[in-house]
C-alpha cells in the first residue's frame, strides 16, 4: 500500500519536477546614450526597437534590465543606472514608458569597458539563462584599451555557462578589427550589426536520464522560434553511440540513439553537436553543444545536460 501511495505521489509531482529543471531567463541590454547617437536620429531608432523586442518577450518570468550609459570626464567608472521589471504586461508598460523618457547625454563620451564591468560583477544568475547586449554606434574611447582585455574574459567566464553575450554596433564606424577578432574566438558571444535588437534566441535544454541497454530515443526540447529552421545532431567521433534517426516535431528534437554494434561502454561525457540551417539573419542557436553523460551501471543509463 505504502509504495502505491508514492508511486501517486511521484506521478503528481512529475511535472512539476520536470517544469522546476527548466532555468528561466534573464535579458541585460546596455544602451548607449553618449551624444553621436543623436545623428541621423538613431537614438530614437533604436529606442523603438528595443521596445519591439522587449514587447515580444512571451515568458513573464524572464527578468529584463535596460541600462543606459554615457560618461563626461567625471563621471567615469561610477555606478550605472538600472531599470528593470519582470516581462509582464504590467511590467513590460512600466519598463517601455522607462525607456522612452531616456534621454542623450550632452558632450558625453563611449567607455565600453563600463557596461563589461557591470556586467561581470553583478548581473549573471547562475540559476537562470543570462543573455547581454551591448548596444554601441562608437567604438571605445579608453585609450589603455580595457574594454578589448575584458572582451577577451567572456569564454573562461561564460564559454561552459549558460551565459551568451551580443556585442551590437549600431553604425559601420563602430566597428573595430580588433575587437572582432576578439569576439570570434569567443564562445557564447557574437558581433551583431544592426540597429534592431529584435533577435531570435534559440536554446536547448534538457536534462534527462534514461537506460541505454536498447535502442533509444532522446527528445530535446527547444527553446525560440523555429518556424522555417532545420536542425541536425550528432556524436563526436569516438563516440560508442550514434544517431540513427532524428525528426523535428513542433519545438521537440527527437533523435534515435544506438549503441554501435561491437561497440564497449565505458563511463564518459559524450558531446553531442547541434546545428541550425534555414531562418532569418538574426536567428541564433546560442546551444551548441550539448553533453552526454554516460554512467556504467548494472543498468546503463544516460543523462543529458547544457553545457
Amino acid at each position: 500500500m505504502a509504495r502505491v501511495y508514492l508511486f501517486c505521489l511521484l506521478a503528481l509531482l512529475l511535472p512539476m519536477l520536470i517544469e522546476a529543471q527548466v532555468l528561466k531567463e534573464r535579458r541585460v541590454y546596455y544602451l548607449d546614450c553618449s551624444t553621436s547617437m543623436e545623428k541621423d536620429d538613431l537614438f530614437d531608432k533604436v529606442r523603438d526597437n528595443l521596445i519591439k523586442a522587449i514587447d515580444k518577450v512571451q515568458d513573464q518570468t524572464t527578468e529584463l534590465y535596460v541600462i543606459p550609459f554615457a560618461f563626461d570626464g567625471e563621471h567615469h567608472h561610477n555606478p550605472l543606472p538600472l531599470y528593470s521589471q519582470q516581462a509582464t504586461p504590467e511590467g513590460k508598460a512600466k519598463l517601455k514608458a522607462q525607456i522612452t523618457s531616456l534621454k542623450m547625454g550632452k558632450s558625453t563620451r563611449t567607455f565600453h569597458c563600463d557596461p563589461l564591468y557591470d556586467f561581470y560583477n553583478g548581473r549573471v544568475d547562475n540559476n537562470k539563462v543570462t543573455y547581454m547586449f551591448l548596444m554601441t554606434d562608437g567604438q571605445c574611447e579608453d585609450p589603455k584599451k580595457t574594454a578589448q582585455k575584458l572582451l577577451n574574459e567572456w569564454g573562461q567566464r561564460y564559454g561552459n555557462k549558460n551565459v551568451f553575450g551580443f556585442y551590437v554596433t549600431l553604425k559601420p564606424e563602430a566597428l573595430d578589427s580588433n575587437v572582432q577578432q576578439i569576439i570570434h574566438r569567443q564562445p557564447h558571444l557574437w558581433l551583431v550589426n544592426t540597429a534592431d535588437v529584435d533577435i531570435n534566441l534559440i536554446r536547448i535544454q534538457s536534462p534527462i536520464k534514461f537506460n541505454a541497454k536498447n535502442d533509444k530515443t532522446i527528445d530535446l526540447q527547444i527553446y525560440g522560434d523555429t518556424k522555417g529552421k532545420n536542425f541536425t545532431a550528432s556524436f563526436n567521433k569516438g563516440c560508442p553511440y550514434t544517431i540513427t534517426g532524428q525528426k523535428l516535431i513542433d519545438n521537440r528534437l527527437s533523435l534515435k540513439v544506438k549503441l554501435k554494434s561491437g561497440a564497449k561502454h565505458n563511463t564518459a561525457n559524450y558531446p553531442i553537436t547541434i546545428r541550425m540551417t534555414g531562418g532569418g539573419k538574426f536567428d541564433f542557436l546560442v546551444t551548441e553543444k550539448i553533453d552526454v553523460q554516460c554512467e556504467y551501471k548494472k543498468e546503463r543509463t544516460l543523462k543529458i545536460r547544457v553545457l
